[in-house]
């Protein structure tokens, strides 16, 4: 980026010539797939047990070539895993996945080890998840330390290999901050959530930048995870993942399984790796509606403390007015007596606000194609109401006022998935909205063993799976919101399950928008935050994303009015209009044009290319105390030999400009408000 009139700042440039290298579109390349293929056949071709890839040279064997590893009676897994019994299978899944089954056991006690991995023939990828079982008669020997994988990653560097994340959803201006750390010879980083809620403290996600490209890993685990990135003396790069701890042993019979864990391999500068994972996700972990990859929806919130006459009159007012709102959302307080944090547990719709329950409110939605969307948080069970009276044996207790709803509990599990899906028909919900206001680590941990430390957490983590994937069987046409606190449980499993329609319950601020957007569209391609000033686009582009949730005339957690006579319709209907001509673009790549930064007084703007289609859209933002008027943004993903037409969608402009003008110098947009926005659409002509 440029900016005219005025000097730039000396100290973004390093920040922005990172952002700015030219290379390829972000599609996959022969030398990606050769990489993932060379890896993934070494790493599950059974090791020294079974037969290897024929062209792996026993100097070219890593020290773990089992992938993953842990402890059995204190010895490490590399010592022993080739000598048991093995088994390896491979079949297609479909016309773009091959599964490969491979399964070790013991002879002497039984204990099996089985790895279901998959490679991708439309991207350079593979992910897998680990199975122990134990076959044998009596408990099996003691597992300690289980990594999904614990391996040397296979990355050209010229110097340092640099490591990319982001900081999780903690209700803060921070959200999703980008981060960065240099695995100098001998360097070492370890990284978790805390407390229990997979992206709370950290993003499970990761890019590992080389000297001519890189790996991208991400971690499917909605728990307590862990990931250790470790650089040797020769500046070579080992990757270890897993929960945070495990020290048990299995019942005969019993089975568990690991994390999931994706690595995704790519050439060129670490952009063409986030949007290889960008399109990976949306190809294969996108949520689906009555079959169909999900379009994430234009959502309105409301306050589920108002009463049901409230909300028809401004249901009523959404559709003579036909705004294109897709869900209507109705939070918390609906239920119980009183305020709604001391009455999880108590379920009963209150009555003085919803005489008739929620279906007058979603008859008149379906009636013009719209749905009910309502909040629920089951796994928070509070002290004294009727699910903490009346299923004490399905809590899990630390002494507090809340406790924990045991989703490793079968029974407790069933009679969830039983409660919810009633009320989902009883209610006509279209969309389940779960949200999850506690941190379930020390609860994990009280009541586990010293034996079977992990067990607690590995149960509620596969309860959560199943009780979600059941609930999207039971109930076609249904979608789940993914609400933790805000965004706190992001991850590679639930990204594939719902949506998180409130990513963050951080600052209400556009600045503070831009800026989860900016950490959060790197790794997770659908996702939504609050648009609350009606009438004013910068505050609406500032939140602009995949999906939509607009608290136009709600203001907080209290109870709603009705519309105000003096709305702006015409203005709110026109910029949905715009917005669902341009949303399709967030399904494309994602490249910053600027650093990332809180600063009131610079400009943010990303392109969003659509490089099958030779269309893209630039979003600029000018902040309130920036000085500048113009600035230039060289452009990614454009044929420098293709000329373009740029069309201004708020000044009705047109001009044509040749790709290698757009990739050198720039796009140049001016905005002459303070605040005020852009929007640019560019195509190959």
């Amino acid at each position: 980026m440029t900016l005219i009139r005025r000097s730039l700042n000396p100290f973004v440039l390093p920040a922005l010539a990172a952002c700015l290298s030219t290379a390829h579109a972000a599609t996959p390349q022969p030398g990606e797939f050769l990489a993932c293929k060379t890896w993934s056949e070494r790493v599950f071709s059974g090791g020294s047990g079974m037969q290897s890839a024929a062209f792996l040279k026993p100097e070219e064997a890593p020290s773990n070539p089992f992938g993953l590893s842990f402890l059995c009676q204190g010895t490490n897994s590399a010592a022993f895993l080739g000598k048991w019994a093995g088994s390896a299978n491979e079949r297609k899944l479909d016309s773009q996945r091959t599964l490969r089954e491979l399964a070790y056991r013991d002879p002497a006690d039984g204990l099996e080890v089985r790895i279901e991995a998959i490679r991708f023939s439309d991207f350079p990828a593979v992910e897998w998840v680990a199975y122990f079982t134990n076959r044998g008669s009596n408990n099996s020997p003691l597992l300690e330390g289980i990594q999904t994988i614990d391996s040397l990653l296979p990355l050209a560097t010229s110097g340092p290999a640099v490591l990319h994340w982001a900081k999780g959803g903690v209700a803060s201006f921070d959200d999703f901050a980008p981060q960065t750390f240099e695995l100098k010879p001998g360097a070492k980083l370890r990284l978790r959530p805390g407390g229990g809620r997979s992206s709370s403290q950290v993003l499970p996600f990761f890019n590992l930048e080389g000297a001519t490209g890189g790996l991208v890993a991400a971690i499917g685990w909605s728990g307590e995870w862990a990931a250790e990135f470790a650089a040797d003396a020769r500046g070579q790069v080992t990757f270890k993942a897993g929960l945070e701890r495990t020290r048990l042993f299995l019942y005969p019979g019993e089975t568990i399984r690991t994390p999931r864990l994706l690595l995704l391999f790519y050439e060129g500068d670490r952009w063409l790796g986030q949007n290889l994972l960008r399109q990976f996700i949306l190809s294969h972990h996108r949520p689906k509606r009555s079959g169909q990859a999900l379009v994430a929806p234009i959502t309105c919130g409301n306050w589920g403390g108002t009463a049901a006459e409230i909300h028809l009159d401004n249901i009523r007012a959404i559709i003579r007015e036909k705004l294109p709102i897709d869900y209507y959302w109705i939070d918390a307080e609906w239920f119980g007596r009183g305020a709604w944090p001391v009455n999880t547990g108590n379920w009963e719709v209150k009555k003085d606000l919803y005489p008739n329950g929620f279906k007058p409110l979603s008859e008149a939605l379906r009636q013009s194609a719209r749905e009910l969307m309502l909040w629920f948080e089951p796994e928070r069970v509070h002290k004294g109401t009727a699910w903490h009276q009346q299923h004490k044996d399905w809590l899990l207790d630390i002494g507090g006022d809340d406790f924990l709803f045991d989703l490793g509990n079968p029974a407790a599990r069933k009679f969830l998935a039983g409660f919810l899906s009633d009320r989902i028909h009883e209610f006509g919900l279209g969309c389940y909205r779960q949200d999850f206001n506690m941190d379930p680590l020390p609860f994990w941990r009280k009541a586990d063993a010293p034996d079977r430390q992990g067990m607690a957490e590995i149960r509620h983590i596969e309860g959560l799976y199943a009780l979600w994937d059941e609930l999207l069987e039971q109930n076609p046409g249904l979608i789940i919101d993914n609400c933790a606190s805000g965004g706190r449980r992001l991850d590679l499993e639930t990204v594939g399950r719902a949506t998180p329609f409130w990513r963050t319950d951080g600052p209400r601020d556009p600045i503070a928008h831009q800026c989860h957007s900016w950490g959060l569209l790197p790794w997770i391609p659908l996702s939504a935050t609050s648009q609350d000033r009606a009438g004013d686009d910068y505050e609406f582009r500032s939140s602009m994303c995949s999906s939509l949730c607009l608290n136009w005339w709600v203001s907080g957690d209290a109870p709603a009015e009705r519309i105000p006579a003096g709305f702006p319709f015409g203005w709110a209907r026109a910029t949905l209009q715009q917005y669902l001509a341009i949303r399709d673009y967030y399904y494309g790549d994602y490249y910053p044009l600027t650093p990332y930064s809180q600063a009131p007084e610079l400009w943010m703007g990303y392109e969003l290319n659509r490089p099958e289609m030779g269309k893209g859209l630039v979003v600029v933002l000018r902040r309130p105390d920036s000085p500048f008027e113009s600035a230039r943004f060289p452009l990614r993903g454009v044929d420098e030999s293709a000329f373009y037409r740029i069309t201004n969608l708020d000044a009705k402009t047109q001009v044509t400009c040749p790709g290698h003008e757009l990739i050198k110098a720039g796009l140049e947009v001016a905005i002459k408000a303070r605040p005020g926005s852009a929007l640019l659409l560019f195509e190959r002509q």
